[in-house]
């Protein structure tokens, strides 16, 4: 069995808005490893938003 992450839209945006103020990423990396950064920088700035009461 897989496992299925589903991503809400909003999620979606910030994660690609994230790419593209990395220049799209690291050359060296693929397209998914690049895309798995960004999910965790993604991650862990709402982490850090909430802890501080940003949203």
């Amino acid at each position: 069995m897989a496992n299925v992450i589903i991503k809400s839209d909003e999620r979606r945006h910030q994660e690609a808005a994230i790419l593209s103020q990395f220049g799209d990423g690291c050359e060296r990396n693929s397209d998914r490893e690049n895309r798995e950064y960004a999910e965790e920088i993604n991650a862990r700035m709402n982490e850090v938003k909430r802890e501080v009461g940003i949203r």
